[in-house]
Formats: structure tokens, C-alpha cells, sequence
């Protein structure tokens, strides 16, 4: 009977290769200072994010908006406002994360105690809710229905845009970020806010 054996032969030098690949597949990192300004390539980042919504709350509390609505409320007992929050119209050719930019916004406006606000998002998914609990299959005494909700009093919206500049090696962005508040009632802007950020680069690269 002939026995047969079947040798796997392997390159020394493929061999080699492979572990030198192997090799080189490691990972180093840390944590960075979320609150440090950096510019690590010429598109929206994190720090801008950051100066934008400090800016932004700086002046929407500093306005008057919110004591005119006091005055105007005093009668109904009223002292807090409700906001509604809409989304950041995105007009530059970059894909920016506008909504966390509003969340951070609104969740530090939130805090401060002088503004109550309202989930746009949310209101979707408890019509949803409302409609489930009226359908007989939850306890009556627990059924939650419509006509309990806040309106809210004033809309807030903005947009955001950019203005790029280059010549030979060197390039300058400019974006421009644009909230505004209206009363809902009345269609009146009573606030807006205006934060413009300038960056200049300059690259060796060829191409650019």
C-alpha cells in the first residue's frame, strides 16, 4: 500500500514578512483634555463646537428676551419659558454633527434654570405611546393620554455656513453660526445670536 504525505513548504521569507506585519499591528493612546483647543486638520472640529455654544449661551442669557416674557406672563403665573429646539440647517460642504451641537447648547441653557425646554423628538414617540396605551391593553388607571403636554413658547433654530479661502500654499475657512429665537405667539425674533471663527493653514504638500 503506497502511504502518501502531503508537506506544507512556507517561504522563509513570506514567513517573515508575516511577522514583521504581526509585528507592527499595535495600538497607543491616551486621554485628551476634551476643553483644549486643537486644530488638527482644516474641517469643523470639537473646539469650534466648544466656542460656538459658549459664545452662544453667553449672549442668549444675557439677552432680555427672557425678563420681556416675565413681564409679559406675570398675570398667568408663569416665570419659566418653554423652548422648543429645532435642527441647525447645515450649509457647508463638511458633515458636521449640528444636533450635538444644539444638545450641548440647550443642555447648559437647561442647567442654568431660567429656560425650560421641550423634546421635538420626543413628542413623535409619545403619540406613538398615547396611541398604544389607548388601545385596551394597558390598565385603565394607568392609561396616559393627550392634553396634559406644555406648548411651548418660543422656537429655536440656526444655520450654519463656511467661506473657504486658498492661494498657493495657504488656505483660510470662515465659519459662520447663526441662532435665532422666536416667539411663537406672536412670530417675533427676539434673540440672535452671531459666532464667526477664522482658521488659517498652511500646507508644503503639493496639490493643495
Amino acid at each position: 500500500m503506497l502511504n502518501t504525505k502531503k508537506v506544507l513548504y512556507i517561504s522563509p521569507l513570506l514567513l517573515a514578512v508575516s511577522l514583521a506585519f504581526t509585528g507592527c499591528a499595535s495600538f497607543e493612546g491616551d486621554y485628551g483634555d476634551a476643553n483644549q483647543a486643537q486644530i488638527l486638520d482644516d474641517k469643523w472640529n470639537p473646539t469650534d463646537a466648544t466656542l460656538t455654544v459658549q459664545k452662544m449661551v453667553k449672549d442668549m442669557s444675557a439677552a432680555p428676551w427672557v425678563q420681556n416674557w416675565r413681564d409679559d406672563m406675570q398675570k398667568k403665573g408663569t416665570d419659566r419659558p418653554f423652548v422648543l429646539v429645532d435642527d441647525m440647517e447645515n450649509r457647508t460642504s463638511e458633515i458636521i454633527d449640528t444636533k450635538a451641537l444644539f444638545e450641548d447648547l440647550r443642555s447648559q441653557i437647561l442647567n442654568d434654570g431660567k429656560v425650560r425646554f421641550l423634546d421635538g423628538d420626543a413628542r413623535k414617540k409619545i403619540l406613538n405611546e398615547y396611541k398604544y396605551q389607548q388601545s385596551g391593553v394597558v390598565k385603565k388607571g394607568q392609561v396616559k393620554g393627550p392634553g396634559n403636554q406644555y406648548g411651548a413658547d418660543f422656537f429655536l433654530s440656526g444655520a450654519i455656513s463656511s467661506i473657504v479661502s486658498k492661494q498657493g500654499g495657504k488656505s483660510s475657512v470662515q465659519y459662520q453660526i447663526e441662532m435665532k429665537l422666536v416667539n411663537i405667539s406672536t412670530g417675533e425674533l427676539v434673540w440672535s445670536g452671531i459666532e464667526k471663527i477664522r482658521k488659517n493653514f498652511k500646507r508644503s504638500s503639493v496639490g493643495w
